[in-house]
């Protein structure tokens, strides 16, 4: 449990493991809890719009925490972000698990979204401080979180057909050994504050070239995550499909964004423009046009993979690019604004769904109309990012 400053050196394979083990265990539990919730709350009888607002109220707690991140890193260390992120996780699916009242789910998603805040927000932060370039660090730990999210789902679709309850708790149950694997990787020093104020810093991080760019592109990738976390279940299971099905289909959507972060590197070569609009058109064309296939398996999971890969694009760029438009002092806040962003889009999207219900002729109108949205800001987005040393 060294205290270091940012490494210079080749990254160990020790905290290679240990990083990934944690990151592994994490999005297990991630993946188990965005299958489970949903379900849970429409066999508790919440109508088909509730369901969008008990998801969304997770994105509360994400919002608060990340505005909140880039002060409290110049004070606490990454590891220690990540490791609170894992208690808060396990906890938030143990109170699910022992009832389904309102106060439960209400806590249970408050806490789920100050996990997510810290645990993506610190862990992103901290492999980016090690040798490897933003990208190369980032795609690495979205590979990972993949396989996390391939697991997750497909055991909770197993699991949660006999019990819901039952996944809830196996789910926090994995999250433990998270906590020990955490407890063991280096421990970089908290970021040094700025000495001297120039006048591009004096410029809010959420408006700085390079940092909105990468805000909007996790924006609709956060939109694409909030409606798998919230309708995807819900529209699968009104189409038909069985719970097992509904975790496969999980699986296949982070199957794909697996996928995107594979090539998100060699997109960037594109261009910051070209790579915005790509990931955001596939991203939010291919959930669109899923929503209104659902009775139709084949051609829902087609169009489901083709959303991941651009949400899979979007999510490993967003970030690095932001941290290629600031300072080393300064890339944990420039990645908490990019969070911060996305945890927006997380609360607007399901509930934004949840309020069309009542407005439009089906579930999957209001999906298509709202993911098309979402994903326009990034789809108009201008190339303003430039390195910096």
């Amino acid at each position: 449990m060294t205290s270091v400053q940012d490494s210079t050196a080749p990254t160990p394979r020790r905290e290679d493991i240990l990083s990934q083990t944690t990151i592994l265990l994490f999005s297990v539990t991630l993946g188990m809890a965005t299958v489970v919730v949903p379900l849970v709350a429409t066999a508790a009888g919440y109508q088909l719009g509730a369901v969008g607002f008990l998801v969304g109220v997770s994105a509360i707690t994400q919002i608060i925490a990340r505005a909140g991140m880039g002060a409290l890193m110049d004070r606490f260390s990454t590891r220690t972000f990540v490791l609170v992120a894992l208690i808060l996780l396990a906890s938030s699916c143990v109170i699910l698990g022992v009832t389904d009242e309102l106060w439960a789910f209400v806590a249970s998603q408050l806490l789920q979204g100050a996990a997510r805040a810290y645990f993506f927000t610190g862990m992103q932060t901290h492999v980016i401080r090690a040798s490897r370039p933003a990208v190369s660090a980032l795609a690495i730990m979205n590979v990972t979180n993949g396989v996390g999210l391939l697991i997750g789902p497909l055991l909770a679709g197993i699991i949660g057909a006999s019990s819901l309850s039952f996944a809830l708790f196996i789910a926090a149950g994995i999250a433990g050994p998270g906590v020990l694997s955490c407890a063991f990787l280096i421990r970089y020093e908290p970021f040094a504050k700025p000495r001297t104020e120039t006048a591009e810093k004096a410029v809010p991080m959420w408006r700085r070239d390079g940092v909105t760019t990468a805000g909007w592109m996790g924006a609709t990738a956060g939109g694409w995550r909030g409606i798998l976390n919230s309708y995807l279940p819900v529209l699968l299971t009104e189409a038909g499909h069985s719970i097992p099905v509904v975790g496969a289909m999980m699986t296949l959507a982070n199957l794909a964004a697996l996928a995107g972060s594979a090539v998100a590197r060699p997109v960037r070569r594109t261009g910051v423009r070209l790579s915005a609009v790509l990931g955001a058109a596939l991203a939010v064309g291919g959930v669109a046009l899923m929503a209104f296939m659902t009775p139709h398996l084949v051609l829902a999971g087609a169009f489901l993979f083709i959303s991941g890969v651009g949400a899979g694009i979007l999510q490993t760029l967003g970030p690095a690019l932001a941290t290629e438009a600031v300072g080393l002092e300064e890339r944990g806040r420039a990645i908490a604004s990019v969070g911060t962003f996305r945890a927006i889009s997380l609360l607007v999207t399901p509930m934004g769904i949840g309020a069309l219900i009542f407005l439009v002729p089906s579930a999957a109108v209001a999906t298509a109309i709202v993911a098309v949205a979402v994903g326009i800001p990034a789809m108009a987005t201008r190339d303003g990012t430039r390195r910096k040393p």
